[in-house]
């Protein structure tokens, strides 16, 4: 009943209000006048670029129960398995309680010919062995979460099918629909070995991503640099709508996955224009989020990888009124009132412009169940000192 207020609720509550007005002039904020995308169907049809759309009620009785999935990741948790002394056990005590691990996963790594079976004694079975092995020491789980890079880890084979070069990488043109196809068939396949596997608790929808996990992340703007990145993204083919349907069928690809959540990095969305200028707002990524959780229900986890507070980079962003400040509180929305799961990645130490604490304590406002905090675990206690324990509590009560 919750899920089906919710999908009726957003129906007519969330067209994303065209953007307009001044802002820095780097592509953050630029000051055109243009539309946002509306809710579309995600199992038909699409909608046109600014133009109204018929929203969709998902019947969720083609998705699990929520009996049926698996423990959801929740507190502060390890965001890259690599970074774990796996060998000197330095980092035990830490781990013991830190609530899940995250492994990046590279796309080229394990499905190295077209069509082909997924390559075993990867980096997720490496990491399943593992924590497998940590339970049966100490008798803690830690939960898994699998992010799989896509864009420029893109296996040789399909990038072979069509690619353009972008700052000396070869990138996929993710909208082509053998690229959506492809990773259908990488997303099945996964799904086939571990959707069973109870340590898997998580997997990231980054298809779009090009050298992260982020569907949204574009490297768009107004200077000159950024322009001319701009002219290279059109003259590949790109257009807004089939970054946009490219967006939606990925969430539809993830389907394949029946007890495992389901994850994806929203950002603010990046409007490009016929000359290469850019500008980006969070009223156009909110039909989107509506989209893919009408698309996975239950299983739906949302978020964002750079959280920080108002003192960090662009901290105008996270303050009211900035675009990541009305992105996180959608966030905010969807689970206090309808119990949609959230998580955050916190930025570097660098980027966050302030002790760690403060970040967490922001992420746990927006309703995070879990954060991923950055560097080592043996770190931890050093980055929160005896904030760690209260915080880690505190993060768990977002649960829903």
């Amino acid at each position: 009943m919750k899920y089906l207020l919710l999908f009726l609720l957003l129906a007519s509550a969330c067209t994303p209000v065209k953007k307009s007005g001044g802002g820095r002039g780097n592509g953050r904020h630029g000051n055109r006048d243009q539309g946002g995308y509306n809710q579309t169907n995600t199992s038909t049809t699409t909608s046109q670029p600014g133009t109204q759309s018929t929203p969709v009620v998902i019947n969720n009785s083609s998705q699990q129960q929520s009996t049926d999935l698996k423990q959801p990741l929740s507190g502060l948790v390890c965001r890259d398995f690599d970074r774990i002394d796996v060998a000197g056990g330095a980092d035990d005590a830490m781990m013991k309680i830190t609530n899940g691990v995250i492994i990046q996963l590279y796309w080229k790594d394990i499905q190295t010919k077209e069509n082909g079976e997924i390559i075993r004694g990867n980096r997720v079975d490496q990491a399943i062995d593992w924590v497998r092995k940590f339970k049966a020491k100490y008798g803690v789980d830690i939960p898994i979460k699998i992010r799989l890079y896509c864009g420029a880890f893109s296996p040789d084979w399909l990038l072979s099918k069509g690619s353009f070069t972008l700052m000396e990488e070869r990138m996929p043109k993710y909208w082509e629909t053998y690229y959506i196809n492809a990773f259908a068939d990488v997303q099945q396949k996964l799904a086939a070995i571990y959707d069973n596997v109870p340590e898997i608790s998580e997997i990231v929808d980054g298809a779009t991503g090009l050298k992260s996990a982020e569907n949204f992340i574009r490297p768009f703007g107004d200077n000159g640099k950024k322009q001319e990145i701009g002219q290279i993204f059109l003259q590949a083919g790109y257009t807004q709508q089939n970054d946009h349907d490219a967006i939606i069928k990925s969430f539809d690809a993830m389907k394949v996955w029946k007890r495992t959540l389901v994850s994806c990095c929203f950002s603010s969305y990046q409007y490009l224009d016929s000359r290469g200028n850019a500008y980006e707002t969070a009223d156009g990524t909110m039909p989107f989020i509506n989209s893919f959780v009408n698309t996975l229900g239950k299983q739906a986890v949302i978020g964002n990888n750079g959280l920080r507070t108002t003192a960090g980079n662009h901290g105008e962003d996270f303050a009211e009124g900035g675009e990541r400040y009305k992105l996180y509180n959608y966030f905010k929305k969807m689970h206090d009132e309808y119990g949609v799961r959230v998580y955050f990645q916190t930025s570097t130490t660098k980027r966050s412009g302030s002790t760690l604490s403060p970040v967490v304590e922001d992420g746990i406002k927006y309703g995070a169940e879990y954060i991923e905090l950055p560097t080592a675990p043996r770190e931890y206690r050093e980055m929160l000192g005896n904030d760690l324990e209260s915080l880690n509590q505190k993060v768990r009560t977002n649960k829903k």
